[in-house]
Order: C-alpha cells, then structure tokens, then sequence
C-alpha cells in the first residue's frame, strides 16, 4: 500500500539517499518500506510503500503511520536545511539587501552561512539557533502530513514555512551587522597600516612576549621596553582601554622593522594577535624555542 509520494521539482542531490537511510532505521522498527521513484513532467516523486499485512493489522495503523511521519519529517527538515537553506538564505540577501552591491551580498552570504552552520565567523550565535529551526520544521512537516498523503517540497516551503523563512532573515540580518563590524575593523586595520608605513621605524627589532596571561615587549637586547606613561594614565581613567590596546599602541609608535612574537601557543589572546599581524603583516615572525621563549613562563616585570 502506498503511505506517501514526496514530490520535488527542484532536483536534489542525496534525496533518494537520504530517504532510505530513515528507512534503514524504520526497517530496524519492524517497518520494510519499499521506495519507488518516478518522473512527472518537470518533477521527481518517490512514492513510499508499506506492506498491506504490517497495516492492516488490527489497531496498529496510527501507531505504524506516526512512526512513519516522524521519520520522514526528520529526512525531509535535513533535506530543507541542507539544500533548501542556502538558496533560500540567497534569495533573501537578493530581495532584502539590494542597496548593497554583489560583492557585499556574497560576503553577508558567508557571514551567513557561518551564522547558520556555527562556523568559524560565528560570533553571537550557537547550535540552538540551528536546533530551533530544524524543530520548526520538523513540526511543520508533521502537522501537515497528519492530513496529506501527498507533499511536493518545494511548495510547501515557499507556502508552508513562513515561521521558518522569518528565523533565517533574522540570520540574514545578524549577518549584516557581523559584515559591517568587520568591515569597519578592516577599514580601521588598513589606516592603522597607512600610518605604520609611513613612519620611520624607531626600532629595528621589537620582542612581543607572552607571558602567563600578559604580553611584554623587549628589545633586541631582551631588555624591557616601557609604555608610554601618558597610555598608562589613559588606560587609569578609562575601562575600555585595557593593557592589550597599549602594547598596540606602543608597537604602532615604535613600528619597528621586525617583530618577533615568542610563546603564543595559539589559545589565549589570538584577536590581540591577529590585530598586530594585520597591522605589520610582513614584518611578524613567530618564535616558540628561543632563550626568550623558554624564559617566558617565569618572567616577570618590575
């Protein structure tokens, strides 16, 4: 007997696949369903059967055919996520963000992805945001096969998922402030640069050393360089000036012709790191064995 016919116009890579990988885990259940694929036009069905005697078996029914909607919800809320979400996320940018030109559309698409996926740029999101909107899914898909024995995918995501379509332009718009941020960090990276490259350099060697949870600056004769007293005093009467923002402002008026960072081990300051890196790119070089680095541990200042 045919319980299902999922329909899709748009073809989709691993559908198929991924349908009978839920029905590996059905047929453990005590559920064989046998899958049939078949060409309409410009769509592909697959068509879902479930033997007559498993069935028809006395008060068994609703219990076998929930089962079996739970099941194809979970496959089809991975499908939507995995193929659907991206181009959904594209036509949002396209009809939302049109005062921003291609290049910046493709760039909030990453920040977008990332958002979505948890990545790598993902500042202000977690997995809950991607749980949220597979359960969203997941129930809508439920609530609609509890009385269709028929759903063609692509109709029912542009009609079916509105509370879905909202979650993803909330994305949409995370990702454009996480864009601008980061734009405008670049923006003030590439004058912070200018003005380092402008600069005749005070020093030709500038030791950058992490040391438990400060970093230190020293010379080439591994003596201790002083901030500038007048930065002290800023970072005295100012909370958001911390001890970091010195040691770059100290580095930007010293802007020596080398820098060599000693025993970063990749985990504690890295956005400190990555700042100086931007601003004298080209001129760092990363030491992690030398007489400083294993002195490093125990140094302390006077």
């Amino acid at each position: 007997m045919r319980i299902l016919s999922i329909g899709s116009i748009k073809p989709v890579e691993g559908f198929e696949d991924r349908l009978k990988l839920e029905f590996d885990i059905l047929s453990k259940k005590g559920f064989n369903v046998t899958l049939k694929k078949n060409y309409k036009g410009n769509a592909v069905f697959f068509y879902c059967y479930i033997e007559d005697e498993i069935i028809l078996k006395e008060n068994h029914y609703k219990i076998m055919r929930q089962t079996f909607v739970n099941s194809i919800a979970n496959a089809l809320s991975d499908i939507v996520m995995d193929y659907w979400e991206p181009i959904l996320i594209k036509k949002i940018i396209r009809d939302n963000c049109f005062y921003f030109n291609e290049i910046e559309q493709n760039r909030i698409y990453d920040f977008t992805l990332d958002i979505a996926n948890c990545g790598e740029l993902n500042l202000t999101q977690d997995t809950s945001s991607k749980i949220k909107r597979k359960i969203c899914v997941v129930h809508k898909i439920r609530e609609y096969l509890a009385d269709n024995n028929i759903i063609m995918l692509d109709g029912f995501i542009d009609f079916r998922l509105r509370e879905y379509m909202e979650q993803l332009e909330e994305l949409v718009d995370t990702a454009i402030d996480e864009y601008l941020i980061d734009r405008e960090y670049k923006e003030f990276i590439d004058l912070l640069r200018y003005f380092v490259d402008l600069q005749e350099p005070k020093r030709d060697l500038v030791n950058v050393v992490f040391c438990n949870t400060k970093i230190i600056l020293m010379d080439e004769d591994s003596k201790f360089i002083e901030n500038d007293l007048s930065l002290d005093l800023l970072a005295q009467e100012n909370d958001e000036v911390s001890t970091d923002d010195i040691v770059i402002s100290t580095l930007i008026n010293i802007a020596p012709r080398k820098i060599i960072i000693h025993g970063f081990t990749g985990e504690d300051k890295i956005e400190v790191i990555n700042t100086i890196y931007n601003i004298f790119e080209g001129r760092i070089h990363f030491c992690n064995s030398c007489n400083i680095c294993l002195k490093s541990k125990p140094l302390t200042t006077k």
